[in-house]
């Protein structure tokens, strides 16, 4: 019986999510050796892990259907280019009001956006990823569960929330797109 993608892609995105939980945005004393990798992302060293961790658990389930070894750098970076994109749109909606309008939309922009951009860095090795109809879903869950954002904001839930449950969503939005077949390729 041949693994299923969502929930092997759903089953490495609670991984990184309990990690992300429980260590990716700890605060590193002297993590200075991180600070030049993260300001190639965009990032603060305390949140370059959490970007590491996702992208690591989408580069393996990406490899896994796709059998193409390119993909891991490659879905990697894009990963952690969208978790630098989503945390930089949720402060530039938000910017210094913190009313429920302005978080909210942060909310929703911010798993919309982190969840689009990682969807097309895999969709680069999975063709079935490309349709605009897998993308538009990737995002809609990505903006749902973005909204844990202002839960945790608003103290509702613990921020760590956010990554246990964004991030198998959309990890399992990506994988309802792919192949069950692996199929190895070059590079």
């Amino acid at each position: 019986m041949p693994w299923s993608p969502p929930a092997t892609l759903a089953g490495l995105g609670l991984v990184s999510g309990l990690l992300s939980a429980a260590w990716g945005t700890q605060t590193y004393m002297g993590a200075y050796y991180l600070e030049p990798v993260a300001k190639v992302f965009a990032l603060v060293p305390d949140l370059l892990p959490v970007g590491v961790l996702f992208g690591g658990a989408m580069a393996l389930g990406v490899w896994w259907f796709s059998g193409r070894l390119l993909c891991l750098p490659v879905v990697v970076v894009v990963t952690i280019y969208a978790w630098s994109a989503a945390v930089q749109v949720a402060i530039r909606t938000q910017r210094h009001v913190d009313d429920d309008p302005h978080l909210l939309a942060a909310s929703l922009g911010a798993g919309a956006v982190g969840a689009g951009i990682t969807h097309l860095g895999c969709a680069i090795f999975a063709s079935g990823l490309r349709r605009p109809a897998r993308v538009l879903v990737t995002i809609a869950i990505g903006a749902l569960a973005g909204l844990l954002l202002y839960a945790s904001q608003r103290k509702y839930v613990g921020e760590s929330w956010l990554y246990m449950i964004w991030q198998p969503a959309v990890a399992a939005a990506i994988g309802a797109g792919m192949s069950p077949n692996r199929q190895a390729q070059p590079g």
